[in-house]
């Protein structure tokens, strides 16, 4: 950090405690979120603000494009590396360097984010009051049809990590990783299931959704079980256990039009990362999403990447990053 950079921020946190926390009183939800990443001394002051404003978000979830080289850059000069959208459709460029063009996002829950890396890097990222948490190296160096889930925010200590694959056509390999853990333990599925869509954590589960209405759940107590989903209207499906019902939606983001929303062009293709959100009370899950480019007859399409993530703020009196 330069002496000016130094000097400036010297004075920031000088300010009294009581006006920091009046001004951040006075803020929206994007502008508390930038408020709070000036210095430790900001982001203190904003809590009660936070209290106010965090339980009053809308329960949709906002998306994030990311995925875009500087060599698209180059060629388009109105893109940006990554956008927010927000539920009400306004968007926000903002700049995550952990969410550059090699970068993968497998899951998404409570505003945080699983990313991975070519090399097998992997590591949970929160955009907003950013914070990175490196994981032990991935056994894979690259993704292949790979979905993943985890139980609970990372600096939870019970916290549990889960990436599915498909090793061949009738088995599946299954990485779990554990707060507190050197490395991943490997576990295998050996029945008939199609391409899973998406994954997620509930009520002590692992779920993994199927394309053809099929799911397997992996439980903490290392079981596997497997049902599928009943249909309940033209919109929505739901679990088979009652009471434990849930939603999915596995093509939310065309439904909500976000392509038009970003202003992407019809050569664009882009995979989306799903999450967990809440639908009439109850749980549904966001499928993953693969979306192609309308123009069928062009040799190669513009790849890009979205992910569905809550705009969660969090309270915390430190803004390093940690190691799991």
């Amino acid at each position: 950090m330069s002496n000016c950079a130094k000097r400036y921020e010297g004075q920031w946190s000088d300010l009294p405690p009581e006006l920091v926390s009046d001004i951040a009183d006075r803020l929206g939800t994007d502008e508390l979120q930038s408020f709070r990443t000036v210095c430790k001394a900001w982001n203190s002051a904003s809590y009660t603000a936070v209290a106010k404003v965090e339980p009053a978000l809308d329960i949709k979830p906002w998306f994030l494009l990311y995925g875009i080289t500087d060599n698209e850059l180059n060629k388009d000069s109105e893109l940006q590396s990554q956008l927010l959208v927000k539920k009400s459709g306004e968007k926000y460029p903002i700049c995550l360097p952990q969410l550059d063009g090699t970068t993968t996002c497998l899951a998404s829950n409570q505003g945080w984010l699983l990313l991975f890396q070519p090399g097998g890097s992997m590591f949970f990222f929160r955009p907003f009051v950013p914070m990175k948490i490196d994981l032990p190296k991935f056994p894979a160096s690259e993704l292949s049809d790979h979905v993943a889930a985890f139980s609970s925010p990372p600096t939870s200590q019970d916290c549990m990590v889960c990436v599915m694959s498909r090793k061949s056509d009738g088995e599946f390999e299954l990485n779990v990783l554990h707060r507190g853990a050197k490395e991943w333990t490997q576990h295998k599925y050996d029945r008939p299931i199609d391409t899973i869509k998406c994954a997620a954590y509930r009520n002590g589960e692992f779920y993994f959704l199927d394309s053809k209405s099929g799911y397997i759940t992996f439980a903490k107590d290392l079981s596997w079980n497997r049902d599928y989903l009943v249909e309940v209207s033209n919109e929505v499906t739901e679990c088979r256990p009652s009471p434990d019902y849930f939603y999915t939606e596995d093509s939310y983001f065309q439904t909500k039009d976000m392509k038009k929303k970003l202003g992407l062009a019809d050569d664009v293709s882009i995979s989306t990362c799903g999450t967990l959100k809440q639908y009439h009370g109850l749980p549904q899950f966001v499928f993953n999403e693969t979306i192609s480019s309308n123009r069928v007859q062009e040799p190669e399409s513009r790849q890009f990447k979205g992910v569905w993530i809550y705009p969660k703020m969090f309270y915390q009196t430190s803004l390093k990053d940690e190691i799991w």
